[in-house]
């Protein structure tokens, strides 16, 4: 048992060289927590200031692209951090941040996983770990309290982010990578709690690079608040609005975000057959010719639920009243079922990359390809973006592979099949693992087709299952993002309609809304629970944490920081490789230059043309206090 050293804060980093095995605790001054709020702004600040990347890094050679390869040099720092919200009763904060290179897209990453692993780090006393350099063999972080050490793990390696949890149960909150990470695919993902990951932008391929298998934390401190009375008070307030939000009916308590393929194919937002059209419809490749149509509805949390009427909502993250989540009950399983397949309901982003991008429409298939990606430790986004790149490959007849003739979009087999053909390496698949914008880039050098506009993505991260062409204001969202195209890093109050008219009126709220959410993710509180904790209750839990006297638009500034400081990374990475960074923001192809073939936004692409999209960015960047260059 560790006592924190600040109201709010345990005040310490776990600083880790794989390298040469060295564990240190390093005390952070109190000044630093305060101004980085914790989270994602604290984890960025040292990802800058105690950047351990070696010049050399920028000497590897992607192995699939041929470009820079930064991310997979043992230099390369990779951070999980926690915010104030961990360890205390706060509803809706079982998370951590994970922050690095992406092996993915060479750049700044931030990416969040739920569960209780947070919770406990911070009991442990730690704000978080820093670790670089690489391990010779395989081995797993051990945390009990401030008692740290790296244990060798040959029986680990191999083994499912399932059967690595199962073994080490006794060693507390574990967070592993699978075999996709091991063999540094760069979609993988790291996991705990059997389902939550990390999800974006490769950071298991991170682990994987460090021969790290797993993080376990056992803690049994407590958290240190000023004023617990103020506390209690604000957590009762958004305690009593979640309530409300229940009995009203809200239907994300019951259906989570399984709802959205409903709402996603009425909106021209949902991919649909990579992503060349966004209603359901299936068309003939290359063309716009509408051939059949797939059912949203059978794809969506509804039709799980009425097909499974055994199954419950249950909870994952302590302390969370939404519960999110969902499992069916199979006959003589007692309680919530875990580890086993087919049990978990998806989640809207699974449901329509895994099944609508796929050209599939039954939310129970889209099961198995869900529980492949959870065992594997895989992205379920980039996995579907990376399956339907090659369908779509296949069906233009533009593969150079012949073993790619088995990738036929409505195969419901296909994700089990090929993902784990992706692990087992070989073939096509060391191609493939280097994920869909790179894979895109070398069938296009060695075929001759324009093969990379067919890949949705920005900054190379993969499209998050909304598409722009859909939603005004949107792509400016996704090119403005630190990490690519995420589509939880801003969201504009009112629907704002379609991409015929232009966003250039919405640039400042973008910018309100990119901050905000900064303080979300530092603080560290879920997406979702986000409507029901306004900045009212946000701030007073604050200040009620650390005793600061702190208002709204302090923070905000804070949180600007944050955005700038990542935002400058970003530019000296690029600089180095003689990139621009106002044309590492544009879209791909596919989203600036392929309109949409049917559906609400039938014709439109995601802004109303070049002119267009050159002033939406010269007012962010002008509202931002850059250059129009984009350089802070």
């Amino acid at each position: 048992m560790s006592d924190w050293r600040f109201d709010g804060f345990p005040g310490r980093v776990l600083k880790v060289n794989l390298s040469d095995g060295l564990i240190e605790i390093i005390e952070l001054d109190h000044e630093l927590l305060i101004s980085t709020m914790g989270g994602k702004a604290l984890a960025t600040r040292l990802l800058v200031d105690w950047d351990t990347t070696e010049e050399e890094a920028y000497q590897l050679v992607h192995p699939v692209t041929g470009g820079s390869d930064v991310a997979r040099h043992p230099s390369t720092p990779l951070l999980i951090f926690t915010g104030p919200f961990q360890g205390s009763k706060v509803g809706s904060a079982g998370r951590a941040v994970v922050c690095t290179r992406s092996p993915l897209t060479d750049i700044y990453l931030d990416t969040y996983i739920g569960g209780n692993w947070g919770h406990d780090l911070r009991k442990a006393g730690f704000d978080g770990i820093f670790i670089h350099g690489a391990s010779q063999d395989w081995v797993r972080l051990e945390i009990s309290d401030q008692n740290v050490s790296l244990i060798p793990c040959p029986e680990l390696v191999g083994t499912t982010t399932w059967e690595c949890e199962q073994t080490l149960v006794e060693s507390g909150e574990c967070m592993a990578i699978g075999p996709a990470g091991e063999k540094g695919i760069r979609i993988a993902s790291p996991l705990t709690a059997g389902r939550r990951a990390a999800g974006r932008g490769g950071s298991g391929a991170q682990f994987g690079f460090k021969r790290l298998k797993a993080i376990s934390v056992k803690a049994t401190g407590v958290h240190r608040h000023a004023d617990e009375v103020n506390l209690g008070d604000a957590i009762k307030r958004q305690r009593s609005e979640m309530g409300i939000r229940r009995r009203n009916g809200d239907p994300f308590y019951s259906f989570g975000t399984s709802r959205g393929t409903i709402y996603a194919s009425e909106n021209s937002r949902m991919p649909t057959a990579n992503y060349t059209s966004t209603t359901g419809a299936m068309t003939v490749m290359g063309t716009k010719e509408v051939v059949s149509m797939l059912d949203a509805r059978q794809l969506s949390g509804e039709h799980w639920h009425e097909s499974l009427p055994d199954a419950k909502q249950s909870g994952c993250c302590t302390p969370c009243p939404i519960a999110c989540e969902a499992n069916d009950r199979p006959e003589g399983v007692k309680g919530k079922p875990k580890y086993r397949n087919r049990v978990d309901r998806p989640e809207y982003e699974t449901l329509a990359m895994m099944g609508s991008n796929l050209g599939l429409d039954d939310s129970l298939a889209v099961m198995d390809g869900n529980d492949v990606c959870n065992r594997l430790g895989l992205d379920t986004i980039s996995s579907g973006a990376l399956l339907s790149f090659v369908c779509e490959l296949e069906a233009r007849g533009w593969s150079p592979w012949p073993e790619s003739k088995e990738f036929i979009f409505g195969d419901a087999s296909l994700p089990v099949r090929a993902l784990t053909a992706l692990v087992n390496g070989g073939g096509m698949y060391d191609v493939l693992a280097g994920g869909a914008v790179a894979a895109a880039r070398w069938v296009e050098k060695e075929t001759g087709h324009p093969a990379t506009e067919l890949v949705a993505h920005c900054k190379g991260l993969d499209l998050p299952a909304w598409d722009p062409r859909g939603k005004r204001g949107n792509a400016m969202a996704y090119m403005t993002c630190n990490i690519g195209s995420s589509h939880m890093r801003a969201g504009y109050k009112n629907p704002t309609g379609l991409p015929n008219a232009s966003a250039v009126d919405l640039m400042e709220e973008l910018i309100e809304s990119q901050n905000s959410i900064v303080i979300r993710d530092s603080l560290i509180l879920c997406a979702f629970a986000q409507g029901a904790t306004p900045r009212d209750i946000m701030i007073d839990t604050w200040n009620a944490m650390t005793g600061s006297s702190d208002t709204w638009e302090d923070l905000m500034d804070r949180a600007n920081q944050q955005w700038t400081t990542a935002r400058s990374w970003n530019i000296a990475h690029w600089d180095k490789l003689g990139l621009n960074p106002r044309d590492e923001d544009y879209l791909s192809h596919r989203l600036r230059k392929d309109p949409l073939p049917d559906g609400i936004a039938k014709g439109l692409v995601s802004f109303v043309d070049d002119d267009d999209e050159a002033a939406c960015l010269d007012e962010y960047y002008r509202l931002r206090g850059w250059g129009l260059d984009g350089r802070p």
